[in-house]
């Protein structure tokens, strides 16, 4: 008697709530993100669970301060001034 045993089939879905980088950019826009528990490819931010942004950075770190237990991003989405000066 031979018995087939039937793997369950892989699936990708994405917990709710979690975007990749491109949508998290169209729903901010020009200003700052506060991202849950984002996800790397590569070094690279890939996707994470919007959580708050504003176009005031000041704003979005004060909201980000208010996150507790967890692994947060702080991602600005827009175009840079080729002109500013950045500190890291």
């Amino acid at each position: 008697m031979e018995v087939t045993v039937s793997k369950p089939k892989a699936t990708s879905k994405r917990p709710k709530g979690v975007l990749t980088l491109r949508q998290i950019r169209n729903r901010v826009g020009e200003g700052w993100a506060v991202i849950k528990n984002p996800e790397h490819e590569k070094g690279m931010l890939v996707r994470g669970e919007l959580l708050y942004h504003s176009s005031d950075r000041l704003d979005a770190l004060e909201e980000m301060g208010k996150c507790k237990n967890g692994h947060f991003a702080f991602k600005f989405c827009g175009k840079r001034d080729p002109n500013a000066i950045y500190l890291l």
